[in-house]
């Protein structure tokens, strides 16, 4: 931060100003870590706030105020002397010096609380290392045996998956209820085989899961795959009766205890090594906490030799280089910096401020070479646009700046030039509308002449106007009285059909009600069905187990089997019923659908008379206003007349007018006059002048194409005789 700053200060260049801003931020970012890092400091924790303000006050009453004093030399608002005087009060040298004390007191607390801990770590570390061993060798035999009672559960989930699936397809003959069974068996080899590999240093319990496997072969050999593939041969049967006695007889389940014992005494064998290695690991903690003291007492005495060494090496280091920055920061350039020769990062800072020295003493003398030559060029700009309004205060606009200025000030030359060419922009156009002011004082005269004969015509054409128009009114009042007559016959007929399409939508809505009421014994319907499937299912499971149950449940097989019939008659009834509210329904809505498009006819009939009446009515509206508007016409033209005969004694009042405008314009031209202006900008205006002249009574105002042409003559000679032509004139 202070290496930027004390750049910025002493080139002025804005470039110099990034290490003062990353190293702002890098400062904030680091306080803030600091801080979190020795929270369980408080001494420490109270110093880095303390840095903290140091460094903010330093930036509000040193940086900012200086680097504003730097700004105002920039635009030479102030000098280099001030900037000089500012330095000399050393106001930053209290800050840096209570800010650098703070730092190092707390790096050398820091310093050797490092040394003393790190000594700690690594004879606590020799110490239990062993124990550590020997404990993580007893956390991995534990993990071991977690992830193989996990993987004997999901064996246990496979094989019921697969039970599951071959039940499902069992009692409703679907193959996708065998994807759970397809799936389980999979997945149950996987498992199986990758359990084996696991638990392969245990021959045990290899042995249980090579019987495992065994067991759920034969009874996928022996029960599922049978009894599949007899549901498949009675998909299509009648009778479930074969599949029944399959089921009864058992067999799956001679299997299934024996799986389910295997498993059990699987993960009971897990469970015991579990309970011995957790044991032992207590055992190995136990000892671990006995030794853990004597570690950490070996480890504080060789610490607090180590750090008596290696502290006063680095502090006698950094004390150096600490009092050669704080001599740079107070303007000594030659002072001197020690440490240069050791090869660590003290050497390393060391030889960066080194090189920092050489190059701030080189940007000094930079800077004051630079500062001169700034003066120089200030004091040129200035003389040259003094001259150059001095000029201007004469009334010359030819007077741009050609000479190209210094970088910096040639924006306030290249204001000036446009400036300048703003005001004989300004000065042009003010001459050619003093030509074109006599030009048409001239033709104002001959107009007015003009509309006094215009006028008298005018009067006799506005009598015969007012006769056409009366007539005309009576025309349109007697169109008018007609079509109120044909709008009333009009709202008759359309009142009458509006009743007769409320009619037609009652009926719409009664047919709405007896389609919405067949729609509602459909569904009706639809749900007896759906019980009469849903009880023959149930009839269906209900064989199924007593099929199982054997000689105990044939009656109740009976039952079931009467149900389901009875189940299936109710399914055909309702079926018919349906069918025949379909018809219903289907007869309504298309009398639903007749009634609407009636009800839409009416509704369109009503429509169109209500556009007849609509039109018929804007008709008669129509010719009352045209009525109006004629008898205000014909007021209008009365007041007309009197206008005209106002305007006669206008035209006189114009005809003076002009005169005291031509008066004007000569006043306006010796002002002009006065300033001098670019000869070639004059020349349009001048042909502009006689072809104007030219245009307008040319027998009249020959004498002011004379005067036009001695005056752009004149204008070209010195730009300072318009005084003379007007005294001829």
């Amino acid at each position: 931060m202070e290496t930027g700053y004390r750049g910025y200060m002493l080139t002025g260049e804005k470039a110099f100003l990034e290490p003062y801003n990353n190293g702002k931020a890098a400062f904030r970012e680091a306080i803030a870590e600091l801080q979190k890092t020795v929270s369980d400091n408080p001494p420490q924790v109270g110093r880095l706030k303390e840095a903290d303000t140091l460094i903010s006050s330093w930036i509000k009453n040193v940086i900012e105020p200086g680097m504003k004093l730097r700004r105002q030399v920039n635009v030479g608002v102030v000098t280099l002397d001030e900037i000089d005087r500012f330095v000399s009060e050393q106001k930053g040298k209290q800050y840096f010096d209570a800010f650098r004390s703070l730092m190092a007191d707390f790096s050398a607390i820091e310093a050797k609380l490092i040394v003393e801990r790190q000594a700690t770590a690594k004879a606590a570390e020799e110490a239990i290392a062993g124990a550590l061993a020997t404990m993580n060798d007893t956390q991995n035999w534990t993990i071991h045996t977690y992830k193989v009672i996990a993987t004997a559960n999901d064996i246990i989930a496979a094989a019921v998956d697969m039970e599951t699936g071959m039940r499902g397809y069992l009692l409703a003959g679907q193959e996708a209820f065998l994807e759970p069974y397809n799936a389980g068996g999979a997945r149950f080899g996987e498992l199986v085989a990758g359990l084996s590999d696991t638990v392969s240093d245990n021959p045990t319990q290899v042995e249980l899961l090579s019987e495992v496997q065994a067991t759920i072969d034969g009874w996928r050999e022996n029960v599922t795959e049978p009894m599949i593939a007899l549901r498949r041969e009675i998909g299509d049967a009648a009778t479930m009766d074969d599949m029944a006695d399959l089921v009864g007889e058992g067999r799956g389940k001679t299997y299934f205890d024996a799986f389910r014992q295997v498993m059990a005494d699987f993960q009971t064998e897990e469970e015991a090594l579990m309970v011995t290695r957790r044991e032992a690991n207590e055992a190995i903690s136990t000892q671990t906490r006995t030794m853990l003291p004597v570690a950490i007492g070996m480890a504080v005495l060789i610490g607090s030799v180590l750090a008596l060494v290696i502290g006063n090496s680095m502090a006698k280091a950094v004390q150096g280089i600490t009092r050669a920055m704080q001599g740079l920061a107070e303007g000594d350039n030659a002072v001197k910096i020690t440490g240069q020769e050791r090869g660590d990062e003290i050497g390393d800072m060391a030889r960066s401020l080194e090189v920092f020295r050489d190059e701030l003493a080189k940007m000094q003398e930079a800077e004051l070479k630079k500062a001169e030559g700034k003066d120089a060029e200030l004091k040129k700009v200035v003389q040259e646009l003094s001259a150059r309004l001095s000029r201007l205060s004469g009334g010359d606009l030819t007077i741009q700046i050609q000479e190209v200025f210094p970088e910096e000030y040639e924006q306030l030359r290249a204001d000036f030039n446009a400036s300048i060419d703003t005001l004989h922009s300004t000065v042009l156009q003010v001459v050619e509308s003093t030509s074109s002011i006599h030009n048409g004082a001239a033709e104002i005269s001959q107009a007015s002449d003009d509309l006094s004969q215009r006028t008298e015509s005018q009067a006799a054409t506005l009598e015969q106007t007012a006769a056409s128009i009366d007539e005309l009114t009576a025309s349109v009042k007697a169109s008018a009285e007609g079509a109120r007559n044909v709008e009333s016959t009009v709202q008759e007929a359309r009142q009458e059909a509006e009743n007769s399409g409320e009619v037609v939508q009652n009926a719409v809505t009664a047919m709405a009600g007896i389609a919405e009421s067949s729609n509602k014994i459909s569904q009706i319907i639809g749900v007896i069905d759906d019980i009469a499937f849903q009880t023959n299912l149930l009839a269906l499971n209900a064989g199924v187990e007593a099929a199982r149950a054997g000689e105990a449940g044939r009656g109740f097989a009976v039952v079931a089997s009467e149900v389901r019939t009875l189940a299936q008659r109710s399914s055909e009834a309702a079926m018919d019923i349906k069918a025949l509210i379909g018809d219903s329904t289907s007869q309504v809505e298309q009398g639903v659908d007749l009634v609407g498009r009636a009800g839409e006819a009416l509704q369109y009939i009503v429509g169109r008379v209500s556009d007849i009446s609509r039109l018929i009515s804007e008709i008669a509206e129509g010719a009352a206003e045209q009525s109006t508007g004629l008898a205000e016409v014909n007021s209008g033209m009365m007041q007309l007349d009197q206008v005209t005969q106002q305007n006669a004694a206008m035209v006189e009042q114009a005809t003076a007018a002009g005169h005291t405008l031509n008066s004007d314009a000569g006043t306006l031209s010796e002002l002009v006059a006065r300033f001098q202006v670019r000869h070639q900008k004059l020349d349009a205006p001048a042909a502009e002048n006689v072809e104007n002249t030219h245009s307008s009574t040319r027998d009249r105002e020959d004498w002011k194409t004379q005067s036009a042409s001695v005056q752009t003559s004149q204008l070209h000679s010195d730009g300072n005789a318009a005084r003379e032509m007007w005294q001829d004139l």
